[in-house]
């Protein structure tokens, strides 16, 4: 009886030391991104890699919801070729003001199931229309992630994008 009240408070002691040991995530409610890297695949495709974290884990949409608008934007940036400064597509010469040219899209609801809710991982982004880059020949995006409550993350910039015709 003895060396059973010795082996259960043992075996307490380990579960609670390994039960401690776990720490909870904690993030921010709102949603932080961190570019991570850009692969092009000629002038028609390319994937980009953004990381994220979110505190509150309420990132991506529901299958079914067609009315929340899209939470991923990537907006089309190019180098002017005089000034070398990046300029969105309604700053230059004989386009219509407002339009500029962003890439939007649904992420999925990944929340997670449990009392923990806090997520941290990596979004691909499959970029595929004809053409992706148009004339020009240096480009970038900029991107933002909105979660479910309405929390708009950080901006954050892809690098410099050689084009490749």
């Amino acid at each position: 009886m003895k060396h059973f009240i010795y082996i259960s408070l043992l075996v307490l002691l380990i579960v609670t030391s390994i039960t401690s040991c776990v720490k909870e995530k904690q993030f921010p409610p709102q949603p932080l991104i961190e570019f991570e890297k850009f692969v092009s695949y000629g002038n028609d495709s390319a994937n980009c890699f953004i990381k994220f974290k979110d505190g509150d884990g309420d990132i991506g949409i529901f299958p079914g919801d067609a009315i929340s608008e899209d939470d991923l934007k990537m907006k089309y940036l190019f180098k002017h070729p005089i000034t070398g400064v990046f300029t969105p597509v309604d700053s230059s010469f004989g386009t219509a003001h407002f339009d500029t040219l962003f890439y939007s899209y649904r992420v999925p609801n990944i929340t997670p199931d449990g009392q923990y809710k806090a997520l941290d991982g990596q979004i691909k982004i499959k970029l595929r229309t004809s053409p992706l880059f148009g004339p020009h020949t240096i480009v970038k995006f900029e991107i933002t992630l909105k979660d479910r409550a309405g929390n708009k993350s950080n901006m954050v910039s892809t690098n410099e994008i050689t084009v490749i015709p």
